[in-house]
């Protein structure tokens, strides 16, 4: 998939297509990590791991991310 360099202010920047973004699962404010491989003259774009403070529950992190993907719908429909 081609995409042309643009300008963003002082820098530069891509435009990542929305069903490039959906099958990565990142929304607006997902981080990621950028890695330049100057062998391959390649640019690496993967979800950035979250780190998770030791004091908070794992398995506790998860059911709550398994019970909003399962509400996904209608906490998409929340507003402020």
């Amino acid at each position: 998939m081609k995409r042309k360099i643009i300008r963003v202010g002082s820098s530069r920047g891509v435009l990542i297509p929305r069903e490039v973004t959906r099958a990565m699962g990142w929304e607006f404010g997902s981080m990621t990590d950028l890695t330049v491989n100057e062998e391959k003259n390649e640019l690496v774009i993967e979800t950035a791991e979250t780190e998770i403070p030791e004091e908070l529950d794992k398995e506790q992190l998860k059911q709550f991310e398994n019970l909003a993907n399962k509400h996904k719908k209608v906490l998409e429909g929340l507003h402020d």
